[in-house]
C-alpha cells in the first residue's frame, strides 16, 4: 500500500511523534513517502503550502493514501483541514486518513465539514453577541468587568473605525467584483454545461485560469489552485 505521509511544521520532537503515529497506522509492508513541512507554515492558506500540495499531488498521481497524524495544529483551524480534505476527495477521489481520528474518511468528510461550518457560524454569533454586550455595558455603566475580573472602560477603537471599515470593505468589494467579472464567462460556461463547483474548479485548473489570490497580487507566494469553494463564493457574489 502506498502512503503519502504529511508532517506539518512543528518542533523536531513533535514531528518525530507525527511520524511514529502515522507509521503505527499501517503495517510494515506499506510504502510511506514522507513530506515534511517547515515550522510556521500551517497557518497559511492550503494553496500556499508547497509541501502540503506536493503531498497531495503525489497521492493523486500514485494512487496513494494521504495521511496526517492529526488535524489539531495541522491547519490554522480544524474546519480548514476538514474543508481542504473534502475538496481533495471531491475533486480527485483521493483516499485520506487522519491517524488520531478514524471517523474522518472519504465517506464522512462531507458531513464532518458541514458540521464544522455550522459550529464556526455559532462561534461567530457568540463572539458578536459578546461584543455587543460589552458595548451595552460601557454605554450604560461606563465599564465592563470580565469573568476574570478585568475591568474594561473603553474598546480600543477610534471614533471613525466603523466608517473607515465600511469604506475599506466597499473598496474591496468593488475590486472583487471586477476580478469576478473577468473569470465569470468561463465559470458560466462550465455551469451551463452541467458542471458543479468541483468540476468547474478542475476545469479552471486545466485551463490555467488565474485564481483570485493571483489576481489580487498578494504579497505572498501562492500556487494558484482553484477549489470548489472558490467557485462557489464567486457564484454567490454574482447572484446577490
Amino acid at each position: 500500500m502506498k502512503v503519502g505521509g504529511f508532517i506539518f511544521g512543528a518542533s523536531a520532537e513533535h514531528q518525530k511523534q507525527q511520524r511514529q503515529r502515522i507509521k503505527a497506522t499501517y503495517d510494515t509492508d506499506s510504502e510511506i513517502k514522507w513530506f515534511t513541512e517547515e515550522q510556521g507554515h500551517q497557518k497559511r492558506d492550503p494553496e500556499d503550502r508547497r509541501e502540503l500540495q506536493r503531498a497531495a499531488r503525489f497521492c493523486r498521481t500514485n494512487d496513494a493514501t494521504f495521511t496526517v497524524s492529526t488535524l489539531s495544529g495541522a491547519f490554522k483551524y480544524k474546519w480548514h483541514g476538514l474543508t481542504w480534505l473534502k475538496h481533495q476527495v471531491e475533486m480527485y477521489d483521493m483516499r485520506v486518513v487522519v491517524a488520531d481520528d478514524p471517523t474522518i474518511s472519504k465517506g464522512s468528510l462531507h458531513v464532518l465539514s458541514a458540521a464544522a461550518d455550522v459550529q464556526r457560524a455559532r462561534i461567530a454569533e457568540k463572539s458578536k453577541a459578546a461584543l455587543e454586550d460589552i458595548k451595552q455595558k460601557l454605554a450604560e455603566e461606563g465599564a465592563y468587568v470580565s469573568k476574570k475580573g478585568n475591568k474594561i472602560k473603553r474598546l480600543g477603537m477610534h471614533s471613525k473605525t466603523s466608517e473607515a471599515g465600511k469604506l475599506g470593505n466597499k473598496v474591496q468589494s468593488e475590486l472583487a467584483a471586477e476580478r469576478d467579472a473577468e473569470v465569470w464567462p468561463q465559470i458560466e460556461k462550465c455551469l451551463a454545461q452541467g458542471m458543479g463547483y468541483t468540476a468547474t474548479a478542475r476545469q479552471l485548473n486545466l485551463m490555467g485560469v488565474p485564481t483570485p489570490a493571483l489576481k489580487r497580487k498578494e504579497n505572498r507566494d501562492t500556487l494558484g489552485v482553484w477549489y470548489a469553494s472558490t467557485v462557489r463564493n464567486i457564484v454567490l457574489r454574482r447572484n446577490k
